[in-house]
């Protein structure tokens, strides 16, 4: 039987790290100011689930308002959330009400009942049949995919289309509640942006088999529409159990306290009055950042290795939200990598870097004496970045030339001749830049800014 909220309780949600209430999120009437308050046993037990939230409680409500609006979905699914739930885009706290089941990582955040209760939930799996998800595919553009049931299902953020699901013991795909929450990530193509999903599966089948941690992903169609089927790193779903194991997760910029909105080290844009304002996310951050983790020297190898990778397949688009960190008791490091496209590929994106290499943001510009400006700026020693770079480069090219990864990822009957051809020429521009990337490393070190 559901219950309604009271005056108190409609403004005040639990926080849940697993079945324990870790604390409390609420918002001031009268400010909409947002607090989050650890309760004792987690100050006691547990740890601060963002470097911005300690656990002495000592934080601004800008802090909880950064890091709850960076786990809410962005573009045109937030502005669609927003509308459902009749509130304005900016009021974090009742979309994190509708949401805040099934959020990135391991916190949940839950309604109270008239008692000041939180019920445990049974365990419940509505499937979604292919031919109901082709149909909404075929509409997409008209009736979008955000709402299902008359329920929000997106809960992970970024701006390309997704669906957030459950994949049962029997490959059944749908929507866990309960228990259970998604434990994969469908992601489509705009009608303005065909071949994203291929090209993403490329980009991201390469970075597995150049041996760096990146999300599984497969390729598969439902209907006429290609799908990127996308496993969560921070969920594990235990067969049998009934269960979603969830792990948590922050991203770069909760991670940096910064808003959404400054993703990109240009946060006010390109425009000629504000163009050298660099108030956003950066690599020099990033690399600050890796200091304070658990593996310092492991963290730094990872951004190291995730930025040249993203400069070898033209990944213009690597902002501070593109990249996540497993934050908890015992460990801080950083996720498997996710989201790398060529944009090279794409006119209608922009083509400039969303972290400056040094000072240079145009990706043609990146030479040997932009390498050397950006070991100095971020403290990378440049004997260090010339052997990944010569390193990185060699399996890059020669995963796509001698070990022949194209034949190897469309083996099968998902993929067309038109398909085959066009993640050749991905390749093809991929292994142009990368060769001349790689051409550029002898001169790194013998270069001092």
């Amino acid at each position: 039987m559901n219950t309604v909220a009271t005056n108190e309780t409609a403004y005040i949600l639990n926080v849940n790290y697993g079945d324990k209430i870790i604390g409390t999120l609420s918002s001031d009437k009268s400010t909409n100011l947002l607090k989050l308050k650890y309760n004792e046993y987690w100050q006691r037990n547990g740890f601060a689930i963002s470097p911005s939230l300690p656990l002495s409680n000592q934080h601004s409500a800008e802090a909880a308002y950064n890091y709850l609006d960076n786990a809410l979905p962005e573009g045109t699914a937030r502005n669609l959330l927003a509308e459902r739930i009749g509130v304005s885009e900016k009021n974090v706290y009742l979309q994190v009400r509708a949401l805040g089941k099934d959020l990135a990582g391991a916190i949940t955040f839950n309604k109270i009942d008239n008692q000041g209760s939180q019920k445990d939930d049974l365990p419940a799996f509505r499937i979604l049949e292919e031919d109901e998800l082709a149909t909404r595919l075929d509409h997409k553009e008209e009736l979008g995919l955000l709402t299902w049931d008359d329920k929000p299902r997106l809960s992970v953020a970024g701006v390309q289309d997704k669906l957030n699901v459950f994949i049962d013991d029997h490959n059944r795909i749908g929507f866990g509640d309960g228990s259970l929450c998604s434990t994969y990530i469908l992601k489509f193509e705009k009608k303005n942006c065909p071949n994203l999903v291929l090209n993403e599966y490329l980009c991201m089948k390469l970075s597995k088999a150049v041996g760096l941690p990146t999300a599984e992903v497969e390729f598969t169609r439902i209907g006429q529409h290609p799908v990127l089927i996308v496993k969560r790193f921070d969920r594990m779903y235990i067969r049998g159990s009934e269960r979603v194991m969830r792990r948590h997760v922050i991203d770069g910029c909760q991670a940096l306290n910064l808003p959404r909105e400054y993703k990109y080290e240009k946060n006010l844009g390109d425009g000629r009055d504000v163009k050298h304002i660099r108030d956003g996310a950066s690599l020099e951050s990033l690399f600050a950042f890796c200091k304070t983790v658990s593996s310092p020297a492991e963290s730094t190898q990872w951004v190291l290795n995730w930025q040249l990778f993203n400069l070898m397949i033209n990944n213009y688009d690597s902002h501070g939200k593109n990249v996540s960190i497993f934050f908890d008791k015992k460990t801080s490091k950083f996720t498997p990598a996710y989201d790398l496209v060529n944009i090279a590929m794409f006119t209608q994106f922009k083509h400039v870097l969303a972290m400056a290499m040094g000072d240079e943001f145009e990706p043609s510009d990146i030479h040997a004496y932009q390498f050397a400006d950006f070991a100095e700026t971020c403290s990378i020693d440049k004997k260090l970045l010339t052997r990944t770079l010569t390193s990185l480069s060699d399996r890059v090219i020669r995963s796509l030339t001698n070990d022949k990864l194209l034949s190897r990822i469309t083996n099968d009957g998902n993929f067309s001749d038109e398909d085959v051809k066009y993640l050749n020429l991905v390749s093809d521009s991929i292994i142009a830049r990368t060769l001349y990337l790689r051409s550029q490393a002898a001169e790194i070190s013998m270069i001092s800014v």
